[in-house]
C-alpha cells in the first residue's frame, strides 16, 4: 500500500508539473495601412465582410470608384496574418478585411482592421460586420447591415435601412425610407424616418421621434418614448416605462410592467391589456 501511495504522488506531481504552460503574450502593435480601389462606374451594389475594427462608409456625390483604406494592426509575427480584398463581379463589389485569427492571450489590443471607405452615393451596401463600431453616412439606396457587436450611426440614407445588431448603441438620423431593425442589446435612437419604423428589440432604451409612417416596436425590457408620429404606433413591451406623444393613433398590445403615459393621439387609441 505504501508503495502505491508514493507512486500515486510522482504521477501526481508529474501531471500537475506538465498541466503550467506559461503562454507568451502577443501584442497587435505591427501597424500597416493599405489602399485599394475599384472603378465603380459600371457597379450599383457593394458587399462589406469585416471582423473586428472600426466601419467607416461615406457616400460621395460624383465619385466613380470605391476608395479603400485600411489600417491592420496585429503582432509583427504574423504580419501576413489577414485577408484584404476588393474585388468585382456582374455590377456588385465584394470587400473583405478580416484578421484569420485573434485568439490567444493579448497585451492590450487584439487584432483588427480599421477600415475607411468612400463610394459613390447611389451604391447599395449589404455589410457583414463582426466587432467594433460603424458609422454610415450619405447613401442614396438601400442598406442593410448585420453586426455583431459595437456602437452604430447611420445618417442620410435615401432608401430602406436594415439592421440586425447583436450589441451596443444604435443611431438613425435622416432615413427616406423604411427602418427595420432587430437588436439584442442596447440603447435605440432613432429620428427622422420618412416611411415606417419596425424594432424588434431584446433590452435596452428606445427613443424614436419624427416618423412620417407607422411605428410598430416589440420591446422586452427598457423604456420607450415615441413622439410625433404620423402613423400608429403599436407596442407589445415587456417591462420599462411607455412614453407616446403625438401619434396618428395607438394600440398597445401589451404594456407589461412600468408606467405608461399617452397624449396627443389623433385617431384610434386601444390598449388590449
Amino acid at each position: 500500500m505504501k508503495h502505491t501511495k508514493i507512486i500515486s504522488a510522482i504521477g501526481l506531481a508529474t501531471l500537475m508539473s506538465g498541466c503550467v504552460v506559461v503562454a507568451s503574450p502577443s501584442r497587435a502593435d505591427f501597424h500597416i495601412q493599405k489602399e485599394l480601389s475599384l472603378d465603380a462606374r459600371s457597379l450599383t451594389a457593394f458587399d462589406i465582410e469585416t471582423g473586428s475594427g472600426s466601419l467607416v462608409v461615406v457616400g460621395e456625390k460624383g465619385l466613380n470608384e470605391i476608395k479603400v483604406t485600411a489600417d491592420i494592426y496585429t503582432d509583427k509575427k504574423y504580419t501576413d496574418n489577414y485577408e484584404l480584398t476588393l474585388k468585382e463581379s456582374g455590377n456588385s463589389a465584394f470587400l473583405v478585411a478580416k484578421n484569420h485569427s485573434s485568439s490567444g492571450f493579448w497585451v492590450g489590443n487584439s487584432p483588427h482592421i480599421d477600415v475607411v471607405i468612400h463610394v459613390p452615393e447611389a451604391m447599395a451596401l449589404d455589410i457583414d460586420d463582426g466587432s467594433g463600431d460603424i458609422n454610415i453616412n450619405n447613401i442614396n439606396a438601400q442598406v442593410n447591415i448585420k453586426d455583431g457587436s459595437g456602437d452604430l450611426v447611420v445618417k442620410n440614407i435615401m432608401g430602406d435601412t436594415n439592421i440586425n445588431d447583436g450589441s451596443g448603441e444604435i443611431e438613425v438620423d435622416q432615413i427616406s425610407g423604411d427602418v427595420n431593425i432587430v437588436d439584442g442589446s442596447g440603447e435605440i435612437n432613432i429620428n427622422e424616418v420618412n416611411g415606417n419604423l419596425t424594432i424588434d428589440d431584446g433590452s435596452g432604451t428606445i427613443y424614436a421621434k419624427n416618423i412620417n409612417g407607422n411605428a410598430d416596436i416589440e420591446d422586452g425590457s427598457g423604456d420607450l418614448t415615441v413622439k410625433r408620429i404620423t402613423g400608429t404606433v403599436t407596442v407589445d413591451d415587456g417591462s420599462g416605462s411607455i412614453n407616446i406623444n403625438d401619434a396618428g393613433g395607438l394600440k398597445i398590445l401589451e404594456s407589461g410592467s412600468g408606467g405608461l403615459k399617452v397624449s396627443n393621439v389623433k385617431g384610434d387609441f386601444n390598449i388590449d391589456s
